[in-house]
């Protein structure tokens, strides 16, 4: 009888050894992937965990700069279901003073993002001509949106002092001359693969500014104060 192998134990060996072989690589492939999947969604989270702080860091800044022209007294605030513009107390270190935050959705390669614009420093005359301020900056706060809804809390000017706050989805503060009560954003967005939603609901601690920091009456046609509203 012969030591050696045959040729049909051979082959089932080699058989063998290249079935452990493809199951070790699938096994490390699997491994690998959901390492990547794993540290994508961890990115992900971190990333609306940021744009959560900014959002919340931003609104809770929220001034009631108060603004006079052609005789109108009214609160720089323009707050509609998809776009928002407001003044900040928290100013941009290298320009100083108040900062002029606008949220708004903007579409690129077919994907709508929601994308914030800083401009500082704030003047009450380029505020009415709708003009931006000397360091304007644009950042895409999510990549992807599927939906998104901003809400603000207060109730409309009234003699009932037990009247109830109200959500609405609109808020001049041509009309209103004051901040919401709060402000709550809900969207849903695409984190990985999977779609999923939040909703911020922000206080404002200041509505109206005190009459003596009001801002001086200003100079300003009936064109910029139409453009003040509608500019983004």
């Amino acid at each position: 009888m012969s030591g050696g192998f045959t040729l049909l134990e051979l082959m089932i060996s080699l058989t063998i050894v290249s079935m452990i072989i493809v199951a070790v690589y699938a096994a490390f492939n699997i491994g690998t992937e959901s390492t990547r999947r794993g540290t994508a969604r961890a990115l992900d989270n971190q990333h609306a965990r940021a744009a959560l702080s900014l959002l919340t860091r931003q609104l809770k800044s929220a001034y009631p700069l108060t603004l006079q022209d052609e005789g109108e007294t009214f609160v720089y605030f323009f707050g509609a279901s998809q776009e928002l513009s407001f003044i900040s107390g928290d100013g941009r270190a290298e320009a100083g003073g108040l900062s002029k935050i606008t949220y708004f959705l903007r579409e690129e390669d077919g994907r709508v993002g929601l994308w914030v614009r800083t401009a500082a420093p704030v003047l009450p005359i380029d505020l009415i001509d709708g003009v931006e301020g000397g360091v304007v900056q644009e950042t895409q706060l999510l990549p992807e949106v599927d939906e998104l809804n901003w809400a603000y809390l207060g109730r409309a000017e009234t003699d009932d002092e037990w009247a109830e706050d109200e959500w609405t989805d609109e808020w001049d503060g041509q009309e209103y001359r004051r901040l919401p009560r709060a402000i709550r954003c809900a969207w849903r967005a695409q984190l990985g693969q999977l779609p999923l939603e939040w909703e911020l609901e922000v206080p404002i601690q200041v509505r109206t500014a005190p009459s003596e920091l009001w801002a001086s009456p200003q100079s300003g046609d009936g064109e910029g104060r139409r453009r003040r509203r509608g500019r983004r």
